[in-house]
Order: C-alpha cells, then sequence, then structure tokens
C-alpha cells in the first residue's frame, strides 16, 4: 500500500470547487457530524469509548469532499469491503483493551459486543485506501503508505523533547511528573503500546485526514504556512469544545487558555513543519498526533522541559520561512 508522495501541498485542488467553498463545506460537515454526536452520546450517558464515533468528524468531512472521479481511475469496491473487515477485529481489540485499561486493568475480561460501533469507523477510514473514488483513495493514501523516517521523527519527537531535558533535570536532584504508569514493567510497556494504538486509531486516524490533509493541506494553496496553520489552529481548537465543556470534569477557563492556545498554537506549527517536511505524509502527523497524546502519560518528564516545544517551533517557522508562500515549495 506504499504510493509516492506529491511534492506540494498546492497538488491537491478539489476539481470545480472554490477554496472557500471547500472550507466551509468542511466546516459545516466536520463541526455538525461531530457535535451532534458528541453532545448526543454525552447527554445520553454514553461510555468513553462511544464518543469516538463523534472523533470521526473531520475525517468524515475530508472523505465525503474528497471523493471526486477521474476517467480511467475507478476501481471497484470489493477490495474496500474486505479490507474494512480486515481491519474491524483489530480496531475492536485496541478498543476493549483501552476500555480495560481505562476503567479498571483488574477487573474481569469482559467481551462487549457493542464496541463494534466505535471500530466501525478507524476501519472504514483506513479501508478507504481501496475506494473506488479517486480523490478519497488519495487522501487515505497518504494516511496508509509503508512508514518513512518522518513517521519515525514523529514518534519519537514527544520521547526525546521530554527525556533529554528530563534526564538532565533528574541527574541535577529535580523532581520528575511520574504518570500512573510509571516505572518499566512488562505490564507498563503494555499498556503504553495499548494507549498509543487507540490514540492512533481512535483520535489521530479521525481527526488528521481532515485537519492537516484536507483543509491544511487547501488553505496552503492561497496562505503561507505560518497564515494557514493559524487559520486551522482556530476550528481545531473550537472544535473540541463539546469534550472540553460537556464532559463531567469540566475544563476550567486557565486550563482551556493553556491548553487550547498556549500549547495548541506551537503543537499546530510542529505538525505543519512535519506535514510540509514529509512530502504531505498525513501518516507523519498522525503518528505525531498520537505520540503528543501517549507519551506524556506514560513516561515521566521535567514539566519545564515543555518549554522545548516552543523553542522547535520558533526554529520551525524560522528555518523553513513559514511567513512565504514560497516555501512551500521548497519544503
Amino acid at each position: 500500500m506504499e504510493t509516492a508522495l506529491p511534492s506540494s501541498p498546492r497538488q491537491s485542488a478539489t476539481p470545480g470547487r472554490s477554496l472557500a467553498t471547500d472550507v466551509g463545506a468542511y466546516l459545516a460537515l466536520a463541526f455538525g457530524f461531530s457535535w451532534i454526536m458528541t453532545i448526543g452520546a454525552i447527554k445520553l450517558g454514553f461510555a468513553e469509548e462511544y464518543l469516538n464515533i463523534g472523533t470521526a468528524g473531520p475525517a468524515v468531512a475530508a472523505l465525503l469532499l474528497s471523493r471526486h472521479r477521474q476517467p480511467g481511475l475507478v476501481r471497484p469496491s470489493g477490495s474496500r469491503w474486505l479490507w474494512f473487515g480486515v481491519l474491524l477485529a483489530p480496531s475492536w481489540i485496541v478498543l476493549l483493551a483501552h476500555s480495560l485499561w481505562w476503567h479498571d486493568i483488574a477487573a474481569p475480561v469482559r467481551v462487549n459486543p457493542w464496541l463494534l460501533l466505535p471500530a466501525l469507523v478507524p476501519a472504514w477510514i483506513l479501508s478507504g485506501v481501496f475506494s473506488a473514488k479517486e480523490g478519497e483513495r488519495c487522501l487515505v493514501r497518504r494516511l496508509v503508505h509503508a512508514p518513512d523516517r518522518w513517521s519515525v521523527y514523529a514518534l519519537l519527537y514527544f520521547p526525546v523533547l521530554l527525556g533529554i531535558p528530563s534526564v538532565i533535570a533528574h541527574a541535577l536532584g529535580a523532581r520528575l511528573i511520574w504518570p500512573s504508569l510509571g516505572g518499566f514493567t512488562m505490564a507498563a510497556i503494555g499498556s503504553a503500546a495499548i494507549f498509543f494504538l487507540y490514540n492512533l486509531l481512535f483520535v489521530a486516524t479521525e481527526e488528521e485526514p481532515g485537519w492537516r490533509g484536507f483543509l491544511l493541506d487547501r488553505l496552503q494553496r492561497n496562505f503561507s504556512p505560518l497564515s494557514a496553520t493559524l487559520l486551522t489552529w482556530l476550528p481545531w481548537a473550537l472544535w473540541h469544545a463539546p469534550v472540553d465543556y460537556y464532559r463531567p470534569t469540566r475544563f476550567t477557563l486557565v486550563q482551556e487558555i493553556l491548553l487550547r492556545v498556549v500549547f495548541l498554537i506551537p503543537l499546530s506549527i510542529v505538525l505543519t513543519w512535519f506535514y510540509n517536511r514529509s512530502g504531505r505524509s498525513i501518516q507523519a502527523t498522525a503518528i505525531f498526533h498520537a505520540s503528543m497524546n501517549t507519551f506524556p502519560y506514560v513516561v515521566p518528564y521535567y514539566q519545564p522541559a515543555w518549554f522545548v516545544l516552543f523553542i522547535f517551533a520558533a526554529y520551525a517557522v524560522i528555518a523553513d520561512r513559514m511567513w512565504s508562500r514560497a516555501s512551500i515549495a521548497a519544503s
């Protein structure tokens, strides 16, 4: 399933639609699907695992809006149904394992067939690599391809970002923050792997084809990478509102500003840097997203080490001249 990735983000124009139409339709679909499904699930008292259906709004919007045909490139859909079935089982198993870890790892294992419902979503998204629609197939191929060096860099970014300053700080006697999985036992490592796979399948796979693969990609046709990043960051931050405000444990205003503004802006810059440097690989940004959501919860770290994120974001802006549209072609 390896595919060569186009070198320029401006090559992904949608035939017959303007940028404003693409962006407006994407935001309406992504927000509408996610907010209706998420708020409904929360109000009905559904368990955390079922909120993942609503998380898929960005990917659903991107797939629907990418479904243009090109003569001679239509494939039969039988392969998609086959791979959808193949991918459903591991998606379900990962969700079951995460559910056990999230609620009570010591509890008896119970097979919940209802978790097949949220597991349908990443299986369907990933099976899009065999879609009969050329645009949809091209989008998913930038997520499902043979891992390359950028995939590895994306995986290692957060362990290195948090690890090196933390090791130095610990050697100097500073106190580290130890996650609940603290330690390096086989059980802790296994739990960390489950948590990463969960974030990869049920968070990154359901978000990154939309935010980076579609919205950022379209915006960079008319704006500089930095401007396109900020125009992607704002709806991405607002899109989290149902999760931030309607869950039983709500974010305070300070938490909201810290997470969705102070940290999400540099994270958005780094995601754009990975996206452009990797040749528009959605896989690289998905792995980065999953790593970002996993390692702070499974690896001990020195809290001020997060300052390195801001330094790297500044480096990315300056090194790649992200304020210039010309820098896209040079990426």
